[in-house]
C-alpha cells in the first residue's frame, strides 16, 4: 500500500529519469506467464517479438479486416496487447472498453464500423445474444479471434458474415504461432503461422510421427528473449533451440495443431482465458480456520470454458456455505481465481501422504 503520491516520489528523487532506447532485438516488456509453483514467471519481450506478432495479424487476419478493432481483451492479457499492436502499425484503430459490457460492444461495433475483436468465453456468446436482442447484424464485423466452444462458432458463421479465427499461442510467444479459421477444421489449433515453425517431440526431444501425441515445440521470430532473471528456467525451456510449452499437443497429415492437455508437471486451470493455478487456490484455502483439506480442480463450465472448483474437506463442526468458501477466496486474491463450484465431502483421498489429484478429477471433475 502506498502512503504517498508518485509525485511525491519523484520530488523527493529530483535526479533526471533517462528513458530508456532498448535495441530492436533487447529486452523491451515484461508479460507474466505460467508457473509450475502458482509463481508467474516474467517472459521478457523485444520489439522484434512484438512486431513479428503484428505482422502474424496482418498477413492472417488480413490488413483490411483489422482496420477497427474493439478492444475486450484485457491489455495484461497478451492476446489483448498483440492486437492493439498490430492494429496500430497496421494502421488501424482501437476502441477501447474500461470493462467488459455485451450491449455497448454491439452499440461500439456497429456505431464505429469496427472489423474485429477477441473473445474468451463468455465474450462472443454475450455479443451474439445483445446483437439478437437489439436486432443489429453486426454488419462491419469481419473476424473474431480467440477460443471458443463450437456452438459459438456455429453462431457466428450463421448469424453474422465474420469468420472465427483460432490458434495456439502462449505470452512466451507474444500470442499466436498456429492460426487458422475454425471452420477449415473444427477442434483444431491451425497451422503455423507464416514465421513460426512447430513440432511434436518426446520425453527425448526427438520428433514423434506424424499423429502422435507429444510437448509442443515452437521456433521464430516471435519467441521471447528469457524469463526475466531466471537464467536455468530459460535454458530449459529453450532447450536445442525450440522454445517447449510443456503442453501436449499432435500434428495431422495437414499440418493442423491438436491440442490435447497440459503436461503432467504444468497443472493449470483456465477459465476465460486467464490462469488459475490450484495450488495458489489451495494455500488461501487451507488459511481458512474452519477448513481442515482441500483439492482445487478444474471442471467443464458452458460459460467460462473451464472453472474453478474447491473440493472441501470441513473442520468438525464447521458450517460453511459454498458461497462463504467462494467469497473467502474472492477476498484474498484475484477475483477470478475464486471457486465457481464448491463441493464439501467427508474424505479427500491420498497416495502415500500426497493428495491423489487425479483421483479428486476422476470423482468429482463433473
Amino acid at each position: 500500500i502506498l502512503s504517498t503520491s508518485f509525485d511525491q516520489l519523484l520530488d523527493k528523487n529530483p535526479a533526471p529519469l533517462t528513458e530508456p532506447q532498448p535495441g530492436v532485438d533487447e529486452g523491451w516488456l515484461i508479460i507474466p506467464t505460467a508457473a509450475v509453483d502458482g509463481v508467474p514467471k516474467g517472459a521478457l519481450l523485444s520489439q522484434r517479438n512484438v512486431l513479428a506478432s503484428a505482422a502474424v495479424h496482418l498477413h492472417h487476419f488480413r490488413s483490411d479486416a483489422i482496420k477497427g478493432h474493439l478492444l475486450a481483451l484485457p491489455i495484461f492479457h497478451v492476446m489483448g496487447l498483440t492486437s492493439a499492436w498490430a492494429t496500430f502499425i497496421g494502421g488501424g484503430k482501437n476502441v477501447v472498453l474500461k470493462q467488459f459490457d455485451d450491449k455497448e460492444a454491439v452499440r461500439l461495433i456497429d456505431s464505429e464500423q469496427l472489423t474485429y475483436f477477441g473473445s474468451f468465453p463468455p465474450i462472443l456468446e454475450r455479443v451474439l445474444d445483445s446483437a439478437k436482442e437489439t436486432g443489429s447484424v453486426l454488419k462491419s464485423l469481419q473476424v473474431v479471434y480467440g477460443l471458443e466452444g463450437p456452438q459459438n462458432i456455429k453462431r457466428l458463421q450463421e448469424e453474422t458474415n465474420a469468420v472465427f479465427w483460432t490458434g495456439f499461442g502462449q505470452a512466451e510467444t507474444t500470442a499466436f504461432v498456429t492460426a487458422s479459421p475454425a471452420s477449415e477444421r473444427l477442434g483444431a489449433s491451425g497451422q503455423s503461422t507464416l514465421i513460426n515453425s512447430v513440432a511434436i517431440v518426446n520425453e527425448l526431444d526427438e520428433k514423434v510421427p506424424t499423429g502422435e501425441e507429444g510437448e509442443i515445440v515452437v521456433r521464430g521470430e516471435n519467441i521471447f528473449l528469457e524469463y526475466w532473471n531466471m537464467p536455468e528456467a530459460t535454458d530449459y525451456a529453450q532447450r536445442n533451440s525450440w522454445h517447449h510449452t510443456v503442453d501436449i499437443g499432435r500434428l495431422d497429415d495437414d499440418g493442423y495443431l491438436w491440442y490435447v492437455k497440459r503436461k503432467g508437471e504444468k497443472e493449470l486451470i483456465k477459465t476465460s482465458g486467464e490462469n488459475v493455478y490450484p495450488g495458489e487456490v489451495e494455500s488461501v484455502l487451507r488459511k481458512h480456520v474452519e477448513i481442515k483439506d482441500c483439492c482445487v480442480i478444474g471442471v467443464t463450465d458452458k460459460t467460462w470454458g473451464e472453472a474453478v472448483k474447491a473440493v472441501c474437506l470441513l473442520k468438525k463442526g464447521s458450517k460453511l456455505s459454498e458461497k462463504e468458501v467462494s467469497d473467502y477466496v474472492g477476498g484474498q486474491i484475484a477475483g477470478f481465481k475464486k471457486p465457481r463450484k464448491v463441493e464439501f465431502v467427508k474424505k479427500l483421498p491420498r497416495e502415500n501422504e500426497e493428495l491423489d489429484r487425479e483421483a479428486v478429477k476422476a470423482k468429482w471433475g463433473e
